[in-house]
């Protein structure tokens, strides 16, 4: 197994800031599936706060992108969540007041409707400013992510060496 990991880590490495070949997306998305979920996440973590990958709220957006209405409500409803008391004001202020409509919850909930309706660039700001208001929101969306590694495979080479590397390191 650990032999598997090694190669794809450095065909990863070889592809650097290009896409990721689809051969490579699917051997890592079955690598994923096959590990724990802590390990999942703990590398998902490390590539959330690498300084060699694009930032939280691109991967974020990326991943967002390629979700289902399912798992784009839970990942809105998540970065929200992270934010408190503050998400409110943060979503006046990013223009999408009618998310926080007459929903009087703190932090409000979205519908699956509502989640529908975001482009992946307003998830991107949602995801900076949860990491900016609570840099704990990392490992809790990557906790979320280390349960949908189909949505993990849609990050670039970088991301998915780090990862994998971090599983490395645990097997």
């Amino acid at each position: 197994m650990n032999d598997e990991v090694s190669m794809l880590t450095q065909q990863l490495r070889n592809a650097g800031s290009g896409p990721v070949p689809p051969s490579a997306q699917d051997r890592f998305h079955q690598l994923a599936g096959a590990m724990p979920a802590e390990t999942l996440s703990r590398g998902l973590t490390e590539a959330f706060n690498a300084r060699n990958t694009p930032d939280f709220g691109d991967m974020v957006a990326r991943m967002f992108g390629q979700a289902n209405p399912e798992q784009k409500t839970h990942i809105v409803n998540r970065l929200l969540a992270g934010m408190g008391p503050l998400a409110n004001n943060v979503l006046s202020s990013l223009g999408l007041h009618d998310l926080v409509g007459d929903n009087a919850a703190v932090p409000p909930v979205v519908s699956t409707e509502q989640a529908a309706k975001l482009l992946p660039s307003q998830a991107q700001e949602l995801a900076t400013h949860a990491k900016s208001v609570n840099p704990g929101i990392v490992e809790s969306m990557s906790n979320f992510y280390a349960q949908h590694p189909v949505l993990v495979k849609s990050l670039g080479a970088a991301a998915l060496a780090i990862i994998l590397s971090q599983i490395r390191r645990t097997h």
